[in-house]
C-alpha cells in the first residue's frame, strides 16, 4: 500500500499545568488547534501476519532515523497489539520544526497509526477499533490522541481527554527560536520552582515563585473556569484575553531571548501573544492572515528575527 499523508502541527492556545498525579504525570488543561504546517509522510506498506514473515521497516527521516523515530515506534505498536508485522519503508519531510512546542513528532506518530491501520484493512489484518487506537496513542504521547482527529479540542487528564470546541478561524503570526527547549526540562525546572516556592524561598524570586506555585494549588478552579470561557468564544478578539501559558514563566528564565519575542510580537501589531507547549515557539494571535501578513512584516523589518524565523499559518 503506497500513501501520502500530511500531518499538521498544533498550537496551544492555553495551556495550564496542575500538580503531579499519582501516575507521576502533571495534569493540563489545554486548547489545541491544529494549523496550516504540514510534516510531509510517504508509506510503502505491506501487512502479513507475523507468524509468517519477518517485518522489515525502513524509517527514513533526516530529524531522527529509524527505530527511534516515533513512527516505528508507533508502527511497532500496532504489531504488538495485532500479530501482524509490516515490511516497507516510510520517508518523512520534516516541516514542521522539532522541539518547538508544536506536535511535530506526535502527528507524526499519529499520522502512521492511520496509515497501519489502512495496510491491516487493505490486507485482510485485524483492525484496531478506535477504543485500542487511542490506548496505542497515549502510549506514544499525550499531544498523539489529539492528532488522530486533528481538529479544536479543549483536553484534560494529561492532554489526551479532548472534548471538540467550535472556535472561530484565526491567523497566526509565529516566531521561531533558533534555540530549544527540552520539553522534560521545562516541567523538571517547574517542579524545582513550585517546591522552591512551598518551601518559603525568599529573596527577589520569592513574588514569581510565588505565582508558580499557586497556579499547580488553584489549577481546577482554573481549568474549570477556562474551559467555560474556551467553550462561549466566538471572534478572534475574545480569544485573546484567554491566551494563556503557566510554562512561559519557566522557559522564558530559560531562555530569556523569548520574553522580548514575545513584547517584539504585541509590539509588531498581534492581539495577544503566548508560547505555544513547552516553546520555544511564540504565537501572535490576529484576526485573519492579511492582518498576521502584516505584522510579520513589521516584525521582520523591526529586527528581532529574520524572515526564517517568522511564518503566517491559519487554523485548519
Amino acid at each position: 500500500m503506497k500513501t501520502v499523508l500530511l500531518a499538521p502541527a498544533k498550537l496551544n492556545l492555553c495551556l495550564l499545568v496542575g500538580p503531579v498525579d499519582n501516575s507521576g504525570y502533571h495534569q493540563l488543561f489545554t486548547v489545541f488547534v491544529p494549523v496550516g504546517i504540514h510534516d510531509r509522510l510517504e508509506f510503502d506498506l505491506a501487512a502479513r501476519p507475523a507468524a509468517e514473515v519477518k517485518g522489515e521497516l525502513q524509517v527514513r527521516c533526516h530529524a531522527v532515523e529509524g527505530e527511534a523515530n516515533l513512527v516505528a515506534r508507533a508502527l511497532r505498536s500496532l504489531e504488538q497489539s495485532t500479530g501482524w508485522c509490516f515490511n516497507g519503508r516510510v520517508t518523512i519531510d520534516k516541516r514542521i520544526p522539532m522541539s518547538a512546542g508544536m506536535g511535530g513528532g506526535s502527528t507524526d506518530a499519529a499520522a502512521a497509526l492511520r496509515a497501519g491501520v489502512a495496510a491491516l484493512a487493505e490486507n485482510g489484518g485485524p483492525v484496531p477499533d478506535e477504543g485500542l487506537l487511542r490506548r496505542l496513542a497515549r502510549g506514544l504521547g499525550a499531544d498523539v490522541p489529539f492528532f488522530l482527529d486533528p481538529r479544536p479540542a479543549l483536553a484534560r487528564g494529561i492532554g489526551d481527554l479532548l472534548e471538540p470546541v467550535a472556535l472561530p478561524s484565526a491567523a497566526f503570526v509565529l516566531l521561531f527560536s533558533s534555540h530549544q527547549l527540552s520539553t522534560a526540562e521545562v516541567y523538571r525546572t517547574l517542579d524545582r520552582m513550585r517546591e522552591a516556592a512551598a518551601a518559603g524561598a525568599s529573596g527577589q524570586d520569592a513574588r514569581v515563585l510565588s505565582a508558580v506555585v499557586s497556579s499547580a494549588v488553584d489549577f481546577a478552579a482554573r481549568a474549570t473556569t477556562m474551559e467555560t470561557a474556551w467553550k462561549m468564544v466566538r471572534t478572534a478578539d475574545e480569544m485573546v484575553r484567554l491566551l494563556e501559558n503557566d510554562l512561559e514563566t519557566v522557559s522564558f528564565r530559560l531562555l530569556p531571548e523569548l520574553c522580548a519575542g514575545k513584547r517584539a510580537l504585541l509590539h509588531a501589531g498581534a492581539r495577544g501573544a503566548v508560547m505555544t507547549g513547552s516553546g520555544p515557539t511564540l504565537l501572535g494571535l490576529c484576526r485573519d492572515e492579511e492582518e498576521a501578513a502584516g505584522v510579520a512584516r513589521r516584525l521582520k523589518e523591526s529586527g528581532p528575527a529574520s524572515a526564517n524565523q517568522v511564518a503566517v499559518v491559519s487554523t485548519l
